[in-house]
């Protein structure tokens, strides 16, 4: 395989986020919705809570690489309150993800927004950073919900990134 640009690169990203929530998803499916449901201690309280927040801040940055304006910022929002749709949205968001560096169309890579961070300051953002930090978002807030799932016995397995089925290589 050859060294990847950023496309390549992003690709690779999307097709290991999707399979990461795969496994997460089937397993948070198992426990079942009043132990998803439980309030844990954790930053969003709930498990479900805290994986309607991956959701909500991955179409707030989508929102922001497709140029539109994602609206004020509400962490605690809730996408979906059933878990089956909750589901279903991921996966879209996720085929949304690996088609966005499929695409012939790089022109979007160039552009840079300026938003306001948290704490108001200005800066301006490479769109290309905006798209990496949904994978970092995802990986932050993933790992809580794995920590709690271990605290249950639950293995969540492999998360290396060379081995994601269906790598090119």
């Amino acid at each position: 395989m050859p060294l990847m640009d950023f496309n390549a690169c992003g690709q690779e990203l999307a097709r290991y986020n999707s399979w990461q929530n795969r496994v997460l998803f089937d397993l948070c499916d198992q426990i079942g919705d009043d132990a998803r449901r439980q309030d844990r201690g954790m930053f969003f309280g709930s498990i479900h809570a805290t994986l309607n927040h991956i959701l909500y801040i991955d179409q707030r940055i989508l929102t922001l690489l497709k140029g539109g304006n994602p609206g004020a910022f509400t962490p605690t929002i809730t996408i979906a309150d059933d878990f089956a749709e909750l589901r279903r949205l991921r996966v879209e968001t996720d085929a949304t993800l690996q088609t966005l560096t499929s695409s012939g169309n790089t022109a979007w890579q160039d552009n840079i927004r300026t938003l306001a961070d948290v704490t108001g300051k200005v800066r301006d953002v490479p769109l290309q950073v905006l798209f990496l930090q949904i994978f970092n978002h995802q990986t932050h807030h993933r790992s809580q919900i794995t920590s709690e799932l271990h605290k249950m016995g639950i293995d969540y397995g492999i998360t290396d990134i060379p081995l994601t089925p269906n790598m090119p290589f």
